[in-house]
């Protein structure tokens, strides 16, 4: 267990922090705000998977992708470690496995070519708790991204 402080308060961190790139007209957006995870697509449940990604992976996008999209770090607690990481659940991509996003629901996708991304079947989604939801720090972002600190010349908020 880890402490993390931001704005002044500190929480605990239970377990691995999955990072997602938001967009920020997504529909879940108020329920992240909210300390609630949902993933909505039309109003209702997407069946999509649910991608997330830890800072320690080689996934990085290009800058470009804050235009329209914060940072979002996800706390699922233990089961982020015991069932996201978890590699009896994981259906790789590319392989024979992989039927399509959405026809995982009980897996989790891996893709051989981005080593730490997850993307997340909604049956699993559905089990795992939202322990916390925050906006991603400067640190993380410049992390994310792989840049400096320095180059990080602006301040997430929730739209």
């Amino acid at each position: 267990m880890s402490a993390t402080t931001l704005a002044g308060m500190t929480w605990e961190t239970t377990m691995t922090l999955f990072f997602r790139w938001t967009k920020t007209d997504e529909e879940s957006i108020a329920d992240y705000k909210a300390g609630k995870l949902s993933y909505l697509y039309g109003g209702k449940p997407s069946r999509k998977a649910f991608w997330v990604f830890e800072l320690a992976s080689t996934y990085r996008p290009g800058r470009r992708i804050i235009r329209d999209r914060i940072l979002l770090a996800f706390d699922f607690g233990p089961r982020g470690d015991t069932v996201v990481k978890d590699p009896s659940n994981w259906v790789h991509f590319p392989s024979g496995a992989f039927l399509g996003e959405t026809k995982h629901p009980g897996g989790v996708i891996v893709k051989d070519n981005e080593p730490g991304a997850y993307g997340i079947g909604q049956m699993i989604f559905d089990l795992l708790p939202a322990v916390a939801i925050r906006l991603a720090t400067k640190p993380e972002i410049a992390r994310s991204l792989d840049l400096s600190l320095r180059e990080i010349d602006w301040t997430q908020r929730w739209p």
